[in-house]
């Protein structure tokens, strides 16, 4: 590909003020202008080379933007519903985000093994009720999403003893998977896991991935969601929950967020809701990240963390 010269960055990122510190810092020849949805104007797009954002508030056609690299994982709020600009490459930030991700669902997982909400509850009412705990050794996590963010959690998991299935479009082997299974057979290898982890960016293929079909096939499983809200339907999950067909929730992300007040999420007995904490992006690493995929467009090379708008990953 062609060297790309930047100099001019737009910023829009609630973090923006300190990612511009960041940068400035490190490359002195670049030029960042902060902006916010209320104090973006008309000439910005036109005056950046680059767009650093999570969600992007500008029309890219028609701007001089070449290059928008994503403070986060996920793109799927870039890419939004029109069609992305041929001559506009997406980068994406991942940092320590799978290890962070890895450790939230294997302290929920735990919580619930060892029955430590139970305990808390107990404990506040004053009540000695004992209840064994049981092992998460010898489960099955379920992880749709193989790739590193579903790789970190397979392999926290499996340092515990369990067993890891992932889910993905090819179904090939890949480690640290014990097995994995193409999206095809999404809805029959629910019935083996005991934890359903959804770990998948969202695109037009995953949107509403585990609805009804496939929460029908659960067995006692518990589902976490990691994510984003758009794969899971919530109103089958909610039956699914009634049925015993899952017997737990762990939702960190939503369709609507903040979560809306009267969402039955809120109120539903085996529902676990964080406030889209399990992967918080750093500063630190959204700006390293830009600056690594910035010395491989400079000398005209592909960035790794390039995205494929098509695929949304």
């Amino acid at each position: 590909m062609p060297a790309i010269r930047i100099r001019h960055v737009l910023i829009t990122d609630d973090r923006g003020d300190a990612l511009a510190t960041y940068l400035a810092a490190r490359r002195s020849d670049l030029d960042c202008r902060v902006r916010t949805a209320s104090t973006l104007t008309e000439s910005d797009p036109q005056w950046a080379d680059a767009l650093v954002a999570f969600a992007t508030p500008v029309a890219l056609k028609g701007s001089s933007i070449r290059w928008v690299h994503s403070t986060g994982a996920g793109v799927d709020a870039l890419l939004g519903t029109t069609r992305w600009p041929d001559q506009v490459t997406l980068t994406r930030t991942t940092g320590a985000l799978g290890a962070r991700m890895a450790e939230y669902c294997v302290g929920h997982a735990l919580a619930m093994t060892q029955r430590i909400r139970q305990f808390h509850r107990d404990q506040r009412a004053g009540r000695w009720a004992p209840i064994e705990p049981v092992m998460l050794k010898g489960t099955t996590a379920l992880i749709i999403g193989t790739g590193s963010v579903g790789s970190a959690i397979a392999t926290q998991f499996d340092a515990l003893g369990c067993s890891t299935i992932g889910v993905s479009r090819s179904g090939l082997p890949t480690p640290p998977f014990n097995h994995v299974h193409p999206v095809e057979r999404l809805t029959n290898s629910v019935s083996e896991a005991h934890w359903l982890i959804l770990a998948a960016p969202l695109t037009h293929e995953t949107r509403g991935l585990v609805g009804v079909t496939v929460l029908a096939g659960c067995q006692g499983t518990v589902v976490i969601n990691v994510a984003r809200g758009g794969l899971l339907d919530t109103t089958a999950l909610l039956d699914a929950l009634d049925t015993g067909r899952v017997t737990g929730a762990v939702l960190d992300v939503f369709d609507t967020e903040p979560l809306p007040a009267d969402s039955p999420l809120w109120r539903t007995q085996g529902v676990v809701i964080t406030p889209h904490v399990a992967g918080v992006t750093h500063v630190e690493e959204a700006g390293t990240a830009f600056l690594t995929a910035l010395t491989h467009l400079e000398s005209g090379r592909w960035p790794p963390s390039a995205v494929d708008p098509n695929r949304g990953y």
